[in-house]
Order: C-alpha cells, then structure tokens, then sequence
C-alpha cells in the first residue's frame, strides 16, 4: 500500500520537473577584491588672526576658510601612536610661544620674517577673480620686509608646473621667476618630475637657490642635496637656519612612471631624523649649536596618505625627537593643497593651500614666534609688484596669449565642470566630455575598435566656462600634462579591479565628524586624482558599504551592437586612456597587455570639441555612468531596490514609472520588451538573472525583477512569490497538490489503524 500511495503525488511532481527550466536564485561567496585607498584632497577651515605687517602693504591676514564640505579631521592609524598629532590646534589671534632656546645670544635677538609657498602651480599672473597673488606681488611683499630685516623665502614644492603658461617652457619660465623673487630654498614636488628627470636636472642648475631633498635617490645616491643652512648675517652665530628637504614617496605614483625609472623614495621621517641627527653631530664637533630648523616638506596631509608620509604625522615626529628638544621647529608643507596652521609641541606647522591663493608668514625671534598666519590676495592688495618680475611675467604671457588664443569652437553652450573637489569624487559632465573624446578617437584610431574609455580625474585642471569661445589656451589648461592616447588590451578581471581601485578611496566626513552626502543621498568619497571619469561604460557602486564592496555591477559598451552587456571577467577588451594610467600610474598597475599610442588628448579633445553636440553635457553631474545609488533602498517606495530598478533601466527616483491600471490604454500587440544583465560578473551570483518588463492587455507595467540583498558578505536574490500563469506558480501549485497527496495518505492510514 505504501508504494502505491506514492505513485501518484510522485507522477506530478515529476512531470512538473521534467517539463520546466530551473532558475537560480542562490547567491555565490562575495567578491573578496580589496581596493587600495588613493590620496585625496583634504581641507582644514582655520581662522582668522591679526599679525604684523609692513605699513606699507596690509594690517591683518586672515586664513582663508576651505571649500565647504570638504573637511577633514585627522584620523587615527594603526601605524604608531609616535606617528599620530597629540595636538593639532587653528592659529590663534594670539603670538604661538615656542620653547626658548637653550642659550640665546641677546646680540641675535632681531626678528626674523619666514615667507613661504607650496603648490604655486604656475600662477604667475595675479586673478583677482580667483584668488590668486601672483608672483610679481610675492616678488614685492618679500621686498617690503626685506626693507624691516632679515627675511627668507621658501617654497615646499609642485612650482615649476602646472597651468600651460608654465608648461610651455616646462617650468624654466617658472624658475627665471622664481630666481628674480629671490627664493632662498625650495624642496622637490611630485610635479618636479612631470617634465622628465633630464629636464628637473637642467632646471636645477638654472636655480640661484638651493633645491633640497632628503629621501630621493637614484642608484642608491642621493639627487639632492639633503640640507642647506641658510645664514643671512655671517657677524652674528645662532641665527643660522637649517633647512631639510623631504618629498612624498607617492611620487612613486604621482607623475608619469617613465620620469622615476631607477628613482627611489624612502621613508620621509626617518631621512628627516637621520638628516638632524647628523647635523647635530656635525655642529657639536665644530664647536656650533643650532637652535633653528625648518622642514621643507612636500608631504601634505591627506587622510588617505599613509600615515607615516604625512606631513603632519612629522611634525608630530619631531615634537618627539630630543635632538631638538629647546629649539625653534617649524614645518612648511604642501601636496595636499591644504590652508593648515597647527602646533605639536615645539613644531609649528603650517601649509598654505595652493595656486599662491595665500602666501605663509612667520614672524619669529631667537625666543618665540611672534606670529603665525596665512596672508590672502586680499591681504596683499596693497602691495606694489616687483617691476622686474612684473616685466617678465607680461614677457611670458604675451608670448603664451599668441600660441593659445586660437579659437577651437566660437561659444560654448555649458559649463564643463572641471573644479578639483568635483572630477576626483564623481562623474562630470567634463570628464564625460573627455573620456567621450577618448573613446570616439578610439573607433578608428587604432587597430582595434575600443570598448571603454577612462580618465584620470586628477589630470583634469580648469572648468571650461559656459557662453564664451573655447581657445586653445582653455583646452590645455583642462589638459595641461601633454599626455597622449594609448589603448591596451585588458583582461576584464584586470577591468573589475581598476573600478574597485576608483572607487576605494576613504568618505568625507565634515566637522562635526558625519558623513557628507551626494545629491543621492550617497556617502560622497574623499577627493582622489585616481578617480576615474568614464565612456563606454556603466558602473554601479554604493558608497554606503565597504571599500571592496561598494562595486555592485559593470556593462560594457559592445562597439559592434552598439549595446551594452554585462562584464565578462575573462574576456579582453580594449581600453582606451592616457599614457600616465596606462604605464600604472596613480597605482593602475593591474593595466598591461599589448599598448598603441596615439596623438595628445589635448589635440584629440579639440578636435571631438569641434564636433561634438555639448548641449549633451547640460547636467554637471548626470550620475549616468559612474552611478552612485543604494543597494537596498527603495527611493521611491515601489517596492522595488534602487540598484534592481537601476539594472532594468527605469528611474528609482520616479514612482510614475509604475502607472495604476487605469491610467494607460490597452494596447494588446505591444510586444514584451526585455533586458538580460548578468550581474554574475560582480554579485557573484549562479546564473544570469531574467529582468523583463511585460505588459498585460491593460498596459499596467509589472516588473519582474530580482531583489537584491546583502547577506553574510555576498548580494543575494530574495525569493519572491511566483506571478500568475508563471512557471514558478505552476511548479508551487503541482508541490501544493503532491503535498496533498501525501497528506490524504496520512489520513488514510491514521483511519485503518484505528
């Protein structure tokens, strides 16, 4: 009798198997790729204080406030506590007091004045309109207090390139400058090197001022000198200055690979220590004693620069070094782009934004600092421009307006967005425009047509304004490294992980430690110049989760179809970028394969420009490739995700998308529109996932999507009650009516025993 019974629920069930495919809806392990953080763009907002200064130029300067949203509150790190500020406090209105030395001379006691810059980038013009000071008024204010005494005049790197004014002569015009101003030291930026390290060589020797670095070698040889002592009045001992150069090891990654072949980058605070630690050798054995150093650094303080390269984390440092114990210590920085005033001990540290928005003063005697602060182009108003610097300056930018003053289209209908704190976070309508650029020279410009294209948003400079011509001169400044075209052949593993490095950077949290939010309600990521801007391509992320996590899918443009599909990790494809990502800068060292080089992306940029329709490129920030949105949120209360919506090609933002039944007519013959993605690539999922939108004689839109969710470390398909006159229902009803077989059986032998 027991066989019997089973016969029949066993027949339904497994007819039902035999006549219906099976779907997967169970998710495999996560990915488990990590994502190297990348340096970002940090602001510290400081605060405004009063300070001396000639009668002939400004009576107060004010620190200028950073961009809002953008600040950034030192972090912890697991690297040491040694390593980490104890203390990082804003200038005061009050004089910072710094320990005495041990034994001052009373004869040396005059006041000495410390003017200092970092990341000029080429600003030699003054912009009112910008900010910017210019170099023929530093030229001057550093004269006006040459007049009162004893004045010197540093920078802490990133001078001799930046905007094409400067490249043009790749960076001489910038140290012919620089010499005129009467700079007294200056260390070694990572854009020291974008010229070639032949042509930083040629540049040095071309300085009237010593150029220092402590931790660059090349062949196990210093390229520098490491110190230089700077004594203004030989008739007076103590008042000498020990100047130590460092510059960040993210050099490394930081200028094209091919400037740094055979150049090595040590470990900043520990050249630093050693540096001191010889000096102080040195001195004790002439009979000397110095009581002042100042740190020429080009570290900067970027929450996601290592630790131990930071500038502040030297600082802190050297607070700590009892070599130094008594002496006036002061930190100059740069890299960051930071406007910092902070003090650690007996070190003073001080970086003073970029683009000469702001020029650094110290004012210090044997004793103390008498005052600390950062002086605007407002503060500077006042002040006369050098006349030989200023005669030179309009030397230079007549020859530079002739070269780049040829119109490449007559009006630009928007704006290109190009600010720094905007193209290293999120997708641009300007990096659209660029890697669109790429990607269209990529069709016919090489052997192979191109898949994708991608841009570094750290190589993107200046915004092109809306309503106006586009030069020559504006497109250079968007592009101004004089980098070329290349494509290669990657492997779409080598693809996935590229994303994930784009995406890896740190959140920004603002000052009172939340998160700063997008225009999507998404975390937004801390600045980074290894940010990628996008053709060809389609890449969901979500901030939200952890680094290695936050890529949740990637198409691919197929250049054939015209379509795009689902990336396949072992399949090659053809990118299309500039020769600084392709030869693994800014850490892309996963790209390789066979290489074709093109012409320059300036000249490739212009000529797309000159065809293009911009009025395409109307939204700044479209968030139609580089989409951030949320894994589970349901934005707009559909009940369906944002990233499932998002993967079907609707709007999570519009509840419209869904009309009641009413609302649209009948239209019978309206064929069923559908969609496979395979989200496989990234979620980690079994087989391709079926999204399909079908329309039932009354045209009520129903969406048969999977919802994702994240479940012990991987997305997964939740299980959904089957739709009507689905196979899904028809396998539920057959298992409903085998169970009822059973159960029937059940009953029947319950009643026989009794």
């Amino acid at each position: 009798m027991k066989r019997k019974a089973l016969i029949l629920p066993t027949l339904f069930l497994s007819t039902a198997l035999l006549s219906m495919h099976a779907y997967a809806d169970e998710a495999s392990p996560a990915v488990n790729a990590s994502s190297e953080q990348l340096p970002a763009v940090s602001a510290q907002t400081e605060q405004t204080q009063a300070v001396s200064i000639p009668s002939n130029t400004v009576t107060t300067a004010r620190i200028q406030p950073s961009a809002p949203n953008t600040v950034s509150q030192p972090q912890a790190s697991s690297v040491s506590e040694e390593a980490q500020p104890a203390e990082a406090v804003t200038a005061s209105s009050e004089p910072t007091t710094l320990a005495a030395p041990a034994a001052a001379d009373p004869k040396n006691d005059e006041s000495v004045t410390i003017l200092h810059t970092n990341d000029i980038h080429g600003r030699f013009l003054e912009d009112s309109r910008n900010g910017v000071i210019g170099m023929p008024k530093l030229a001057g204010l550093a004269n006006d207090y040459r007049q009162q005494g004893t004045t010197l005049l540093l920078d802490s790197g990133d001078a001799t390139q930046g905007l094409p004014i400067t490249n043009n002569s790749q960076g001489s015009d910038a140290v012919a400058l620089m010499n005129a101003a009467g700079y007294d030291a200056m260390t070694v930026g990572n854009h020291e090197f974008d010229f070639g390290l032949d042509q930083l060589k040629t540049l040095s020797q071309k300085m009237t001022f010593p150029i220092i670095s402590s931790n660059i070698y090349v062949n196990g040889a210093r390229l520098f000198e490491a110190s230089t002592v700077i004594d203004k009045n030989k008739k007076i001992e103590g008042d000498e200055y020990v100047v130590i150069g460092v510059t960040t090891p993210e050099t490394s990654t930081k200028t094209h690979p091919r400037n740094v072949v055979g150049v090595t980058f040590t470990d900043p605070i520990t050249e630093v220590t050693n540096v001191i630690a010889q000096t102080e050798a040195q001195a004790r054995a002439a009979g000397k004693s110095y009581q002042h150093y100042i740190i020429l650094a080009h570290l900067g303080v970027d929450t996601t620069t290592k630790a131990q390269w930071r500038g502040d984390s030297l600082a802190q440092a050297l607070s700590q070094n009892s070599l130094l114990a008594g002496k006036n210590v002061i930190v100059l920085d740069g890299h960051s782009h930071t406007a910092k005033t902070a003090v650690y001990g007996n070190v003073i540290y001080n970086q003073t934004g970029s683009y000469l928005n702001n020029v650094g003063l110290i004012k210090l005697s044997s004793k103390e600092v008498l005052s600390n602060a950062l002086l605007s182009a407002e503060d500077t108003s006042a002040v006369h421009p050098d006349p030989t610097v200023q005669a030179m300056v309009d030397k230079i930018d007549a020859a530079y307006k002739a070269d780049s003053a040829t119109v490449v289209i007559p009006n630009s209908p928007v704006e290109l967005n190009g600010e720094r704190t905007n193209v290293r976070v999120r997708e641009t309508n300007l990096g659209n425009a660029v890697a669109d650029a790429l990607l269209d020279y990529g069709q016919t410009g090489f052997s192979h047509k191109s898949h994708l294209a991608v841009t570094n948003g750290g190589g993107l400079r200046e915004t092109i304004a809306k309503d106006k011509p586009v030069t020559k001169g504006d497109i250079i400044a968007v592009l101004p490294f004089g980098n070329t075209v290349s494509q290669i052949a990657v492997q779409g593993q080598a693809i996935k992980e590229m994303f994930l490095k784009s995406l890896g950077s740190i959140l920004q949290v603002d000052e009172n430690g939340n998160k700063v939010l997008d225009e999507n309600g998404q975390p937004l990521m801390e600045p980074s110049g290894g940010f990628l801007q996008v053709a060809g391509a389609k890449v969901y992320y979500d901030t939200s989760l952890e680094p290695q996590k936050r890529l949740l899918h990637i198409d691919i443009l197929d250049p054939e179809s015209k379509t795009y599909k689902p990336l396949d990790l072992a399949a090659t494809y053809y990118l299309v970028t500039n020769d600084f990502l392709a030869a693994g800068g800014d850490g892309y060292t996963m790209l390789g394969g066979s290489r074709e080089e093109g012409p320059s992306m300036d000249t490739v940029f212009a000529d797309y420009l000159a065809k293009a329709d911009l009025t395409q490129y109307a939204v700044i920030n479209p968030n139609s490739r580089v989409i951030s949105l949320s894994s589970v949120k349901d934005s707009d209360g559909d009940g369906f995700t944002d990233l499932a919506e998002a993967l079907a090609g609707t709007s999570f933002k519009d509840p419209k998308n869904y009309p009641d039944q009413g609302a649209v007519q009948p239209q019978p013959d309206l064929p069923e529109q559908e969609r496979h993605v395979d989200p496989a690539a990234v979620l980690a999922v079994n087989e391709p996932v079926k999204l399909s939108v079908r329309y039932s004689k009354s045209q009520k839109a129903v969406i048969n999507l999977p919802a994702y969710s994240y479940q012990n470390g991987s997305y997964q398909l939740s299980r959904q009650l089957p739709q009507t006159g689905s196979q899904a229902s028809a396998l539920a009803v057959l298992a409903g009516i085998s169970s009822m077989g059973y159960g029937l059986y059940g009953i029947r032998r319950k009643v026989r025993s009794k």
